[in-house]
């Protein structure tokens, strides 16, 4: 009969083996090369692959290109300070899709002297992707109010311009009897002084002082309806796919699309689930967000040379308490640093004079702030972008 003690250590094992495997997380070992000594079986229900295509491999084999440096000096620090580390990093998931996990892990001599870093892997792509949001929205509030106060600022002296400009037009139109006595009075001929100014292109000028008055006026108001929630609105309960079919015809009929994209060479792909519930919103703002991203994608889409067609895919799908809509297309893609400020007012990656970088804010809050819901934007260089809006199902409300 083996000693109790001995008893002991085999339970204790097979305690510890039962709770390696069933793990929800992910339990590794590595050697001081990082090659995988040990995976649980976690790492198939994680990231899809067989844990025979993982042990004895290195570990660099898995891990985003970017991180592995990172990764390696996780491992090392571990060795070399003989304590805990933790590291944070992109790894590849079976699909094709990248996972965010944060490891930690300590060094182990086994009774043969071998030297491994024993870790535990999570899953953080979720609480990342929710701490993202949640950045932002703080971010976009601050920007708002900013904006609030720049528009009123702004549009008092712009105002001015455009009053001024106006009353120029008038004190010289041949229309008003008040400028032929005026000019009578001073000894003019107002027929002279109009033929003067017309030979001068001052009336040009004076036009092109109002479009661009207009234009900024326009930009203002855009400002404010970012800034601003707007309940006053009527909300009406809408057949999705029928509104996405309604927006893509808009951009299609679009003069700018028509003469700088070509919107109909664009491959257009719909992905809609069926049976989806009407759901309330404000038609006319939904589609200006809807239509602000096809043109986006279409314009990034324009300039990139690809041996890929130009395609935009839109799906709708039921998720809990919402209706998901994405929108994805297989254009230039954006970096990290675009993706995180796309939301952001007067943020474009256009030439001047082509946006004004206020097309994707304003969605922003129409979607965030007016209509309850999220947006975010999922992206990767060379491999396409795709805009995901959620809506809940009841509505602003």
């Amino acid at each position: 009969m083996p000693p109790k003690s001995t008893e002991i250590f085999f339970k204790s094992e097979s305690r510890y083996r039962m709770l390696v495997e069933n793990s929800c997380d992910i339990i590794f070992s590595l050697d001081r090369d990082g090659y995988y000594v040990y995976i649980s079986p976690a790492w198939k229900v994680l990231l899809g692959h067989d844990p025979s295509e993982v042990a004895g491999h290195d570990f660099r084999e898995f891990i985003h290109p970017e991180d592995i440096l990172r990764s390696e000096s996780f491992i090392a620090a571990a060795i070399q300070t003989n304590s805990a580390q933790e590291v944070t990093y992109r790894i590849h998931h079976a699909d094709g899709s990248w996972r965010w996990h944060t490891s930690r892990g300590t060094p182990h001599v086994d009774e043969s002297g071998a030297l491994t870093v024993i870790g535990m892997a999570h899953d953080v792509t979720e609480r990342l992707r929710i701490e993202e949001m949640m950045t932002q929205t703080e971010k976009m509030i601050m920007i708002s109010g900013m904006a609030a106060g720049m528009a009123h600022e702004i549009n008092n002296p712009l105002g001015a311009i455009l009053q001024h400009a106006q009353n120029i037009e008038r004190r010289v139109s041949a229309d008003i009897p008040a400028n032929w006595k005026a000019a009578a009075e001073v000894g003019v001929s107002l027929d002279l002084v109009r033929a003067y100014l017309q030979q001068r292109g001052i009336f040009d000028f004076i036009g092109h002082i109002r479009n661009a008055g207009m234009k900024a006026s326009g930009i203002i108001s855009n400002m404010l309806h970012f800034s601003r929630r707007n309940d006053s609105t009527e909300a009406e309960h809408v057949d999705l796919s029928a509104l996405i079919d309604r927006s893509l015809e808009l951009a299609g009929t679009d003069y700018d699309m028509k003469k700088k994209y070509d919107f109909r060479h664009i491959e257009l792909e719909r992905e809609y689930a069926a049976g989806l519930p009407r759901i309330p919103m404000i038609v006319a703002e939904i589609e200006q967000v809807l239509l602000n991203i096809i043109k986006n994608a279409a314009q990034a889409m324009a300039g990139f040379e690809s041996p890929r067609s130009p395609r935009i895919t839109l799906r709708t799908r039921l998720s809990g308490r919402f209706i998901v809509i994405e929108i994805e297309d297989n254009g230039p893609g954006m970096d990290e640093f675009t993706r995180l400020r796309i939301f952001e007012p007067f943020f474009t990656t256009k030439e001047v004079g082509i946006g004004t970088g206020l097309g994707l804010s304003v969605a922003y809050a129409i979607v965030t702030k007016g209509h309850h819901g999220s947006i975010e934007v999922k992206s990767r260089v060379g491999e396409g972008s795709t805009f995901v809006v959620t809506l809940p199902l009841q509505g602003r409300a």
